[in-house]
């Protein structure tokens, strides 16, 4: 009844953040009965080719479902189950309204400043840009792109600030900049950063890697104003929900994110659009050989499905 494939998927431009680079992704699309979701492992939670292929062969031999399976893993499973239950009406099962089209960011990875205009041309459509630095080293690359584009930028650090005084000084230089807010200054260990960081922040702060299958609600009120759910990093559609719907309810800001994942994996994430206050579903974008690209067109800096 389950079947898996594997994609080898070649990225546009180098995918640099701060804590690794890349110029492929290997995916896995996972199928059950006629439906298909998409696994897209990510390194920064140990997942990898060598542990989803083991997990598909214990999924193989067992018909229970196993909790130790990585997230990205059950997240596939969960969704295709649920795909299958309600015959690919995925708003029906969710009970949420449809979005045809969505405004999506647009990321920058790190790169050199003389590359950043040529890249601005060639992706010059979108609303929003997402910017991935490094730490305060990453300052002139953010500047440049300030100066290139008058669009909000989103900065999207990665854990990648060691201190609290380097953010504080970080932040004073771009104060004047047109940022919307920043994504995870710091690691999900560093607690007293992100209390201490909170009435200091003169942006918005946004959890990201601190959010995974739940969170403490009034914890995190204390730490953040806003919460990046991926499908991917929470078993699921349902819980990416319960998150979303969760984060509402505690007065933070919402946004539904993605991996690097093909246009099938956007097309899952989208059906949550509308508890979202802000949507980052530009992964397959950056993908040159997508095999899912019939499912979503791209128009206007909105991504739109291909009904």
């Amino acid at each position: 009844m389950y079947d898996i494939k594997k994609l080898n998927l070649k990225l546009k431009t180098n995918w640099k953040i701060s804590r690794n680079s890349s110029l492929e992704k290997e995916n896995y699309i996972l199928k059950f009965n006629d439906y298909e979701s998409e696994i897209a492992p990510n390194v920064r939670y140990y997942e990898d080719s060598k542990l989803i292929e083991s997990h598909f062969k214990e999924l193989k031999k067992t018909t229970k479902m196993n909790l130790t399976w990585c997230n990205s893993f059950q997240s596939a499973i969960n969704n295709v189950l649920l795909k299958n239950e309600f015959k690919g009406d995925l708003h029906k099962a969710l009970e949420i309204p449809k979005v045809e089209a969505v405004k999506t960011s647009f990321s920058i990875p790190i790169m050199e400043e003389s590359e950043v205009e040529e890249y601005l041309k060639k992706n010059s459509s979108f609303h929003f840009y997402k910017l991935k630095v490094q730490d305060e080293s990453s300052l002139g690359l953010l500047k440049k792109v300030s100066q290139l584009t008058d669009k909000p930028l989103r900065v999207d650090a990665n854990e990648g600030f060691k201190s609290l005084q380097s953010f504080l000084d970080f932040q004073d230089q771009i104060k004047d900049l047109n940022i919307e807010f920043i994504e995870q200054p710091f690691s999900v260990g560093m607690i007293d950063e992100y209390l201490n960081l909170k009435p200091k922040a003169l942006f918005p702060i946004f959890a990201d890697e601190s959010v995974l299958l739940d969170f403490k609600g009034e914890k995190f009120q204390a730490m953040f104003d806003g919460i990046n759910v991926k499908i991917m990093k929470s078993r699921g559609l349902e819980n990416a929900k319960r998150l979303l719907l969760k984060g509402k309810q505690f007065g933070l800001k919402t946004m539904i994110g993605c991996m690097i994942e093909t246009s099938l994996g956007i097309t899952e994430a989208m059906t949550l659009a509308a508890l979202a206050d802000y949507i980052d579903l530009d992964g397959s974008l950056l993908i040159e050989n997508d095999p899912y690209a019939h499912l979503i067109k791209l128009e206007d800096g909105h991504m739109v499905l291909n009904n």
